[in-house]
């Protein structure tokens, strides 16, 4: 059954064995092939409240998916192999980019930008914050986030913030090293040293903070964003023992909280979720698939801790 918010709607897909098939695409990303519909929390002929579109992996849709997840909504993930947007998806798109969320206004006009769609969703799910206070500071952290961890949408491993550089940075206490405010815009920091300055930012975040999240008691739409970073940088080869290693015990609390809370550590065991890819020592992305914490090959009873 088509939804009546959708005029057209790929085949649906099911989500343990589309998860399988990506591990066994030779060239990763750039082979795969297929254009479906993962349905979420959707019940036979539920109308799901919102259809995510992206390509089969994490990057600039895993804080979109989080929200969503967080949210316990309804809703479908569009999935466009690389191929089929190379053939024609693309075109479907308002700016020929991905992320989109389709039909965002209920008027047939879809929305593009991950920024965009971040922030129009955290309004509707209610992840925004309760005054227009929290919503500015929650904003501020947001673009400040954008523009170092996520290197102005650039990349995920990039100048300002770099998981492939920590891996081998020398461990240190937080004490003597530079601030954020100190350094920006004039330091000769290598990538390794700015992206402990922005992880050390974030730790005295949480330091003002009720916690256990960066503005209070109850998660944001910023704490998705800087939760998936971290997860990432605390997979088994990355650094596991980031929080310990670099003195940022509260950032280890804080991914731990927020992997516990039960819809998102539902998710984040799920085959739902998008794999992980390879990337090089330097940081360059090489878009093969590759296991990793409560990925398929890695799912197992014990100890749950990150960082």
């Amino acid at each position: 059954m088509i939804s009546p918010l959708f005029s057209s709607s790929p085949p649906y897909i099911e989500d343990v064995e589309y998860n399988k098939s990506l591990f066994s695409t030779k060239n990763g990303l750039f082979d795969t092939r297929g254009h479906g519909i993962l349905r979420v929390r959707c019940k036979e002929f539920e109308t799901p409240l919102y259809r995510f579109a992206y390509m089969p992996m994490r990057n600039r849709g895993e804080i979109i998916r989080l929200m969503l997840e967080e949210a316990e909504v309804p809703y479908e993930v569009e999935v466009i192999g690389f191929k089929d947007w190379e053939e024609g998806v693309k075109g479907t798109t308002p700016q020929g980019k991905c992320p989109v969320l389709r039909n965002y206004d209920g008027k047939g006009n879809d929305l593009g930008q991950e920024s965009a769609i971040t922030r129009f969703l955290a309004g509707q799910l209610g992840l925004d914050g309760e005054s227009a206070v929290e919503r500015a500071q929650m904003d501020s952290l947001y673009c400040l986030w954008f523009s170092t961890m996520r290197n102005n949408g650039v990349s995920h491993d990039g100048n300002e913030f770099s998981v492939a550089a920590l891996v081998d940075a020398e461990g240190s206490k937080s004490e003597g090293r530079p601030t954020y405010q100190e350094t920006f815009r004039i330091n000769d920091l290598d990538k390794a040293g700015r992206s402990l300055l922005i992880l050390d930012y974030f730790e005295e975040q949480l330091s003002k903070s009720s916690g256990p999240y960066l503005i209070n008691a109850k998660p944001c739409y910023i704490d998705f964003g800087l939760f998936y970073i971290l997860f990432e940088l605390s997979e088994p080869s990355n650094v596991p023992d980031f929080s310990s290693k670099f003195d940022l015990p509260l950032l280890g609390e804080f991914v731990n909280a927020v992997a516990s809370r039960p819809q998102i550590n539902d998710y984040l065991k799920s085959a739902r979720r998008m794999p992980r890819y390879q990337r090089d020592k330097s940081g360059l992305s090489l878009y093969t698939y590759v296991e990793g914490k409560w990925s398929p090959a890695h799912r197992r009873g014990g100890e749950d801790n990150l960082g």
